[in-house]
């Protein structure tokens, strides 16, 4: 963990998470695949999931979502040619709209933090399949069967709020009937996740495995789940 004051374990109540390159990754191998199939451009699965939290981090400052850009700045974070990056955009589109993987750790981080008595909700800007892949991974589920249980998994096209619109995390604190200031939130932006948890008064933590963000003394960092226990879970 860097930068920052962080509260101590006996501040916090819960701890929130995005889905989407927080306990899910997409599938660097479909990704590679793809990109083989459709442009003869050689790619390394492990490169897609770096490629990805660059493509995350090239959004920091944007006035809109664009994910046609969003796909390019990937494209180009894996080595595709400029005059192929369009044509790479549709391609990833597919990758990224289809099943991902379970984060490595992300069910047995839950887990921990569970067993060690913290409330657990999930925030995400997906498209309605969150709840579903999570569960599919066996990472988590509202109702805990098999697995560890959540409090909510709030999904932005169900509730029709994207972060970083600090509304969305109302649905998690809600469910968890907890105050913000007593939760952390951990995602993989700075622009949805350290903006709007931070605006919605949860303790923002921003996961970042490749030591991409450059804001070091603005807000909390961690390079794999695993931290999380490590702060919040005694040994």
């Amino acid at each position: 963990m860097s930068s920052g004051q962080r509260p101590g374990r006996a501040a916090v109540d819960a701890v929130v998470f995005d889905a989407g390159g927080v306990l899910l990754l997409p599938d660097g191998e479909a990704g590679r695949q793809a990109l083989l199939r459709g442009l003869g451009h050689e790619s390394a699965a492990a490169d897609w999931i770096r490629a990805y939290y660059v493509a995350n981090l090239a959004q920091e400052g944007w006035a809109d979502n664009d994910w046609p850009r969003a796909r390019r700045e990937l494209a180009a974070a894996l080595g595709v040619p400029g005059h192929q990056l369009d044509a790479a955009g549709p391609l990833i589109e597919e990758v990224i709209s289809a099943e991902w993987l379970a984060a490595d750790g992300a069910a047995g981080v839950l887990a921990a933090l569970a067993a060690g008595g913290y409330q657990l909700a999930i925030v995400s800007n997906s498209t309605g399949v969150v709840q579903r892949q999570l569960e599919g991974c066996a990472i988590c589920s509202v109702s805990g069967a098999g697995m560890t249980r959540v409090a909510a998994v709030i999904d932005s096209f169900v509730v029709g709020v994207e972060k970083p619109d600090p509304r969305i995390f109302s649905f998690a604190l809600d469910a968890l009937q907890a105050e913000p200031a007593r939760c952390v939130y951990v995602g993989d932006t700075v622009r949805f996740d350290v903006t709007g948890a931070r605006a919605a008064g949860l303790y923002p933590v921003h996961l970042d495995p490749f030591g991409l963000c450059a804001a070091d003394g603005d807000h909390a960092h961690i390079t794999a789940l695993a931290d999380l226990t490590d702060w919040l879970v005694p040994a």
